[in-house]
C-alpha cells in the first residue's frame, strides 16, 4: 500500500465526518489495510490521528464499522482453512496466507483506534491459526516451499 492509497483512505474517511454520513465497512477495510501497512513500514506519521479525529466526528458508526470489517476479515481467513479443501492438490495456500496477512494489517490499524476483536473472533483466530500451522507442519519445509 502506498502513501497515496493511505492518503485517499483518510480522505475519504474525513468528507464522510465532515458530510454527517456513516462510514461501512468498506472505507473499514480501506482505512485498516493501508493504515495497517503504513503501521509495518513506519509510514504513517500522522495519520493515526487523523484517523481517531475523523472516526470521532462520525461517532459510533466508525467502530462499529470496523468491527463489522474484522468480522469479515476474520470469517474470511477461517474459511480458507476448512477441512473439506486442505488437503485439495490445488489448495491455494497463497491465499491463505495472504488473507492472514491482511487481517493482521486490520487488526494492527484496529487497535492504534481502540478497536479489538470480540472474544469469539479471537478464539476463532487461535483455532484458525492453529490449523494452519498444523497443515503446514503435515506438509514439511518443501512442500512449504513448493506451494
Amino acid at each position: 500500500m502506498s502513501t497515496r492509497e493511505l492518503e485517499d483512505a483518510l480522505a475519504g474517511l474525513e468528507r464522510l465526518a465532515r458530510s454527517g454520513d456513516r462510514p461501512s465497512h468498506y472505507v473499514a477495510r480501506h482505512v485498516l489495510l493501508t493504515l495497517g501497512r503504513a503501521l509495518l513500514t513506519g509510514d504513517a506519521a500522522g495519520a493515526v490521528a487523523r484517523a481517531r479525529e475523523a472516526g470521532r466526528l462520525c461517532g459510533e458508526s466508525w467502530p462499529a464499522a470496523i468491527r463489522d470489517e474484522l468480522t469479515l476479515a476474520c470469517g474470511e481467513f477461517a474459511q480458507c482453512l476448512d477441512p473439506r479443501f486442505l488437503d485439495l492438490p490445488n489448495y491455494d495456500v497463497e491465499y491463505t496466507r495472504a488473507a492472514r496477512s491482511r487481517l493482521e494489517d486490520r487488526l494492527r490499524a484496529a487497535e492504534e483506534l481502540g478497536v479489538a476483536l470480540t472474544s469469539r473472533e479471537t478464539d476463532l483466530l487461535e483455532l484458525a491459526d492453529r490449523v494452519l500451522a498444523a497443515w503446514e507442519e503435515r506438509r514439511g519445509p518443501a512442500d512449504r516451499e513448493s506451494r
